[in-house]
């Protein structure tokens, strides 16, 4: 039985702070909760304006983007409405079922008369902006602290990334590559959706699209990565290196797309990266627990806030079925 998208948004958030509440708790009993509650007393809290500034500034950047997009499918909408559907996205980030992929196509559609099928392709290439970004930030990071050694890493980021930009320029290589998606397990059932989203963003998939939204969407998640670095300096570590902070959240936000607001993957790859990549860190779990604990809120939870806020302008138009949302088309 399917919910309305209001309902499933409330069970995306009691989801989320049950998952929320099994990783914190649960890692913080692993690493001493008395541990993490005097680490967490000692942060210097004048950090935390600047690091949710930051986090405005990933938004902002990437409702540039956002419009950008728009623009370039001639799509326009009034910049209050598109500024409140962007924000509203925002909320589901922690919605399962991946909600959120089609629910500011949906408020498009209901709040401005733009077809669904119309405004979906931005969506999707915000998802393949964001991804590539994330891997250029994680190499780069490598870079930094890597030494020799990061040369394969850097190489293999390169090609992954020159090589996704190639196949999305051709169809029929993004046609070929999408049928050996389509033999693979449970490939047969996601290469038809991709297939069916890459030929309606093709439009903005083109060379200087693309490279235009990877740029932004570098620049929107490097102030995040910032953030991380500023964290740990509100701990009073000042010796975690910026390719390290750069690496270890772009690196933890890919490991997290598998789950609702990459609760789990990210958070631990948050903690255990900083301590192991920074010497500052050794033998202090508790201090890179604390950290990660505020990065996220101001992150993802801040994120849920304010596009829950904004979620309340659309009220009426989210009281409708989701399978039935889905369905529409012009």
């Amino acid at each position: 039985m399917s919910a309305t998208i209001l309902g499933r948004f409330q069970q995306g958030v009691i989801l989320g702070l049950g998952l929320a509440v099994l990783v914190y708790v649960g890692y913080a009993l692993y690493v001493g909760a008395d541990l993490v509650a005097g680490a967490l007393g000692r942060f210097d809290w004048r950090f935390l304006p600047l690091l949710l500034t930051l986090s405005l500034a990933n938004y902002g950047v990437r409702f540039v983007r956002w419009e950008m997009y728009l623009r370039m499918l001639a799509i326009r909408v009034p910049l209050k409405t598109s500024l409140g559907i962007f924000f509203a996205g925002l909320a589901m980030t922690i919605t399962p079922g991946k909600v959120g992929e089609f629910l500011k196509s949906y408020l498009l559609k209901k709040s401005a008369g733009v077809p669904m099928a119309t405004s979906a392709p931005v969506v999707f290439a915000e998802r393949v902006g964001d991804l590539l970004a994330l891997i250029l930030l994680a190499s780069v990071g490598v870079a930094r602290y890597g030494g020799s050694g990061a040369t394969p890493v850097l190489i293999a980021a390169g090609a992954t990334i020159a090589g996704v930009i190639v196949v999305l320029q051709s169809k029929a290589l993004s046609d070929l590559a999408l049928g050996l998606v389509g033999r693979v397990p449970v490939g047969d059932r996601i290469a038809p959706k991709l297939r069916e989203a890459v030929d309606a963003s093709r439009a903005l998939l083109s060379f200087k699209p693309l490279v235009l939204g990877l740029l932004l969407a570098s620049g929107a998640w490097y102030c995040e990565c910032t953030e991380y670095w500023l964290a740990f300096k509100g701990f009073g570590i000042h010796g975690m290196e910026q390719g390290v902070a750069v690496f270890g959240y772009a690196f933890s936000t890919v490991a997290g797309v598998v789950s609702p607001g990459g609760l789990g993957p990210t958070d631990v790859g948050l903690i255990e990266i900083a301590e192991r990549f920074t010497p500052a860190l050794h033998g202090q779990k508790e201090v890179a627990t604390a950290a990660s604990f505020i990065v996220r809120f101001c992150t993802l939870w801040f994120a849920v806030i304010i596009g829950a806020v904004a979620l309340m302008r659309f009220g009426p138009l989210l009281k409708v079925d989701v399978d039935a949302a889905r369905a529409e088309s012009d």
